[in-house]
């Protein structure tokens, strides 16, 4: 069964736009920005990448972190001191679960790793806005 819809859009101008200007109002938080690099990376390797959704009310963290554990890098601060919590959990390349922490006030990521081998975060985290 089809749906001619010109007899909602006749009498209306440029209805099909508007209509698609409306949804894509409606959607248009729910779009994920550009993937931006964490800032200064020391020892976990390069694969690390950061998304804030168009509303501002959640990161996605996606990383690969290699090297010993020890390594570090940073988010920016004005991101950082909105996070709702900070710890984040991934797992090894040998199904060993590690974290990834994250200083509220500095924007450091430390990681903590059981073994050597690399380590996989997917997250998601919430952002607070006041």
């Amino acid at each position: 069964m089809a749906i001619n819809f010109d007899a909602i859009f006749s009498g209306m101008q440029n209805g099909p736009e508007k209509i698609k200007g409306n949804f894509d109002k409606i959607n248009s938080g729910l779009i994920w920005g550009q993937p931006q690099s964490f800032l200064s990376l020391n020892g976990i390797g390069n694969s690390n990448a950061y998304k804030i959704r168009n509303d501002g009310n959640e990161i996605s963290i996606t990383m690969y972190v290699t090297g010993d554990g020890n390594g570090s890098c940073y988010l920016p601060t004005s991101i950082s001191k909105k996070l709702d919590y900070n710890t984040v959990v991934g797992r090894t390349d040998n199904n060993g679960i590690g974290f990834m922490n994250i200083n509220n006030d500095t924007g450091k990521c430390t990681f903590h790793k059981p073994d050597a081998s690399g380590m996989y975060i997917q997250a998601l985290i919430p952002l607070v806005t006041h």
